[in-house]
């Protein structure tokens, strides 16, 4: 190609504008990301999903010439390189963007030419362009920029717009015109880009003085090929061609992306986490929330559940069971496989068209019992008197540290806890593997089974090693599958960019044991801050185009003050939008308290809930300090001595006062549920006393709205917000938590190995406690 052509085709973008650079054949002003942003609008670069790298090269004919341009583009901003040999000329752009809300983004980008370039009309010229976007809802986008004269470089002033005739991408229609200003002549010009089938895009524009553009695309995964070709008074000037290279995949044209999801149930951490200098653990909350976006996707044909290094609470297995069970529901096939099969994990797995399980695994389906230990005896023996008031029959928590034995509330309550998660898991396994009930009672008084025996009695499929699962599967449907895990899923971006201001539900996760502050750990496990959940939900409600919240509670109470700040922030947002609450594998106490200020509570049906009582007291000290030879002495100055004092047991007369203080805090408490609930503080204080509910009884006693899990909430959440699309976007709250935590101390185990922390029986004298009781339940 000749110098002469290569500075015409350079030009030609611009139509004879003396501001020399690379070509862009789609100059579409309201869809800039069609092109190159930077260079067409640098408001553009707010919608891109993840960031791209653009390596550009020109042709003549077929006719490769050379490299002439590199971008990187990102939503906060571009940077482009152009060099041009023939004129030793090269041009650098930079550009900033910032999204106001979710339909409005306004930038500016810097363009200069090399100033060691000498002999050049254009030799350290420099000029801003400023631009505007505007897209109000899926179906149009608006645009405008401007660009600043300097030299002998006119401004240029042009403004678009663009139409979505469907609301999707696979049309779209745009429109420009520039205004007349220096030597530059006003012009209209109008493009359509078309993309026929995944992963192969048209596009063409047509403007005054017949001239034309058209175009290809080319995606494949996370690289594409994008070409142009100018045709200028039926003049061919050449072909533009970019490498892109996108963060997030798109629909390729030969490999489709993979069809199946492939979730791994081996962590049921509330809260994203990573370890240090590890990759990010997404939450439960997000991988059940993937899980159900592709139950209702067409592009995912199927769901493979990795059951080996099982880690899940019963509710949380019963939460991944309703999303297998929706897969099922949608006539997709839903796989198990497994290596040991305990109660809670072979409950979820019964959902799966087939079970397989390890050539030496087992199934064992025991029995259920409930254990507390008591440490009154141990601290009898190191002289700590636990000197522990509480209200409610069945406000069992401080009982391990001031009784001996299980006193017979406890036993009422853990009985029947126990009776609904066997109501649960018969129900579930019944359902799910066909079984009838003598062979449930068989299930339960001859296991564990191994070898061809699961196979003979129904309970698994088949027997096989764990890398030849896949294999299985494709025996099993007829073909091949690619799997993507939920994180990989979720990253996928519906669209190539962003239209319109889609409705969210934010989901804020509220998980450990409540506490006055901020949210961090200790030894005593994860606390739950009152200031950092507060601040969360209004961050959350603060959050443009979020229209409702749902609540993630996993806590078993902790303090009365923190419980009730978070309990009036949710009464607050209420005010501004819907909150419901879900639930997870335990919401009691003051977990309890805090979900009853919300529009609905969702519970899973082994979800432990309830606990509406109080606890208060001090530990006394002065027996162990002698035992190990150290004297106290006292001086007070008032009668009625310090009730704080952790040396001496309450008097007679301060015992009364703490507890008369304490029943203010009960009363509180059981007024504040029966508002939340719309029933009166008899009907509260009947059910309450302190007592732990399931899912299911605290349905029937209206303690909750509904059972199921966090997407039946998020549901539900844009529902009340009149949101049409039952599965909108979702934003989660915490977006990650620092370097994880620890959990040193056991707590509730349901149905499974694994043991969260509840609570935990740290009293002080400040104020009174909100705390389930601590059972651990095999």
């Amino acid at each position: 190609m000749t110098g002469s052509l290569l500075i015409a085709m350079a030009l030609f973008s611009w139509a004879m504008d003396p501001a020399p650079g690379p070509s862009v054949p789609f100059w579409w002003t309201a869809y800039p990301e069609a092109d190159n942003t930077v260079l067409v609008n640098p408001a553009g670069s707010s919608w891109l999903v993840g960031s791209r790298l653009r390596v550009g090269a020109v042709f003549s004919d077929s006719t490769f010439e050379h490299f002439d341009r590199f971008t990187m583009e990102d939503k906060s901003g571009c940077f482009s390189g152009w060099w041009e040999d023939n004129q030793s000329l090269r041009r650098f752009s930079t550009s900033g963007a910032f999204q106001f809300g979710s339909s409005f983004s306004a930038g500016m980008g810097f363009t200069w030419y090399d100033p060691t370039v000498k002999n050049h009309p254009q030799e350290g010229e420099k000029f801003f362009t400023f631009g505007l976007n505007w897209r109000p809802d899926d179906h149009i986008g608006l645009g405008a920029t401007a660009r600043t004269s300097t030299g002998d470089i006119d401004g240029c002033y042009i403004a678009g717009v663009a139409i979505r005739p469907h609301g999707d991408e696979w049309i779209t229609l745009t429109g420009d015109y520039r205004f007349e200003s220096g030597i530059i002549d006003s012009r209209w010009a109008a493009g359509v880009e078309v993309r026929a089938v995944d992963g192969l895009t048209f596009r063409g524009s047509y403007g005054e003085n017949d001239i034309f553009s058209a175009g290809i695309q080319l995606d494949f995964g996370k690289a594409s090929v994008t070409t142009g070709s100018d045709i200028h008074d039926g003049n061919y000037l050449g072909t533009t061609a970019e490498l892109i290279l996108s963060k997030y995949p798109q629909p390729s044209i030969i490999q489709p992306l993979p069809d199946f999801l492939s979730y791994n149930a081996d962590n049921g951490d509330e809260l994203p986490s990573r370890t240090f200098l590890g990759p990010r653990i997404s939450s439960f909350t997000a991988g059940m929330a993937a899980l159900a976006r592709g139950a209702q996707d067409s592009s995912v044909k199927g769901l493979l559940v990795d059951f080996s290094d099982y880690s899940l609470s019963a509710a949380q297995a019963e939460e991944l069971r309703s999303i297998m069970v929706q897969f099922r529901s949608a006539g997709k096939p839903v796989y198990a496989c497994m290596e040991y099969a305990g109660n809670s994990s072979y409950y979820a797995a019964s959902a799966a068209r087939a079970i397989c399980i390890h050539k030496c695994g087992q199934v064992s389906i025991n029995g259920f019992s409930g254990y507390t230990f008591f440490v009154r005896g141990l601290l009898d023996n190191i002289g700590v008197y636990p000197d522990l008031m509480h209200i409610g029959a069945f406000k069992s928590a401080s009982d391990m540290l001031t009784e001996y034995d299980i006193s017979d509330a406890q036993i009422e309550a853990t009985r029947a806890l126990l009776e609904s998660y066997k109501t649960e898991l018969v129900r579930g396994i019944s359902e799910g593997r066909g079984l009838e009930p003598a062979q449930m009672s068989i299930l339960f008084s001859q296991s564990p089974f191994a070898g061809e025996s699961m196979v003979q009695m129904g309970l698994v499929d088949t027997l096989l090693y764990r890398d030849q699962f896949e294999e299985f599967v494709e025996d099993e449907i007829g073909h091949s599958i690619n799997t993507m895990s939920p994180v990989f899923y979720a990253g996928l971006p519906e669209t190539s960019s962003s239209w319109g201001s889609d409705p969210r539900v934010a989901v804020v996760i509220a998980d450990g044991n409540i506490m006055g502050g901020e949210s961090g750990s200790s030894i005593l496990g994860r606390t739950m801050g009152s200031e950092t959940i507060t601040a969360m939900l209004e961050q959350a409600a603060n959050t443009e185009g979020v229209k409702a919240i749902v609540l993630r509670i996993n806590s078993g109470g902790g303090e009365a003050m923190a419980s009730d700040d978070i309990h009036h922030a949710v009464e607050n947002i209420r005010e501004e939008m819907p909150v419901v609450v879900s639930m997870g594998s335990v919401a009691a106490s003051g977990g309890y308290h805090i979900a009853c200020g919300s529009d609905a509570i969702f519970a899973d049906r082994m979800t432990v809930t309830g606990s509406i009582g109080t606890i208060r007291g001090k530990f006394v000290f002065g027996d162990l300090l002698e035992k190990v030879g150290i004297n106290v002495e006292k001086v007070e100055i008032e009668p009625a001595g310090n009730h704080g004092n952790p040396f001496e047991p309450y008097t007679e007369e301060q015992y009364e006062q703490q507890f008369n203080a304490m029943r203010e805090g009960y009363n509180h408490f059981v007024t504040t549920v029966a508002k939340g609930r719309d029933m009166t503080f008899e009907e509260i204080d009947a059910i309450g006393q302190g007592r732990v509910w399931s899912g299911i009884d605290a349905l029937e006693l209206g303690l909750v709205d509904f059972n199921g899990g966090v997407v039946d909430a998020i549901a539900h959440a844009a529902m009340l917000a009149d949101i049409d699309n039952r599965n909108p976007e979702i934003i989660i709250f915490p977006k990650l938590t620092g370097f994880g935590s620890i959990n040193l101390m056991p707590g509730l185990s349901v149905l499974g190995s694994v043991k969260e922390i509840t609570e935990h029986p740290f009293i002080n004298s400040e104020g009174p406690l909100y705390l389930a009781p601590e059972i651990v339940i095999e």
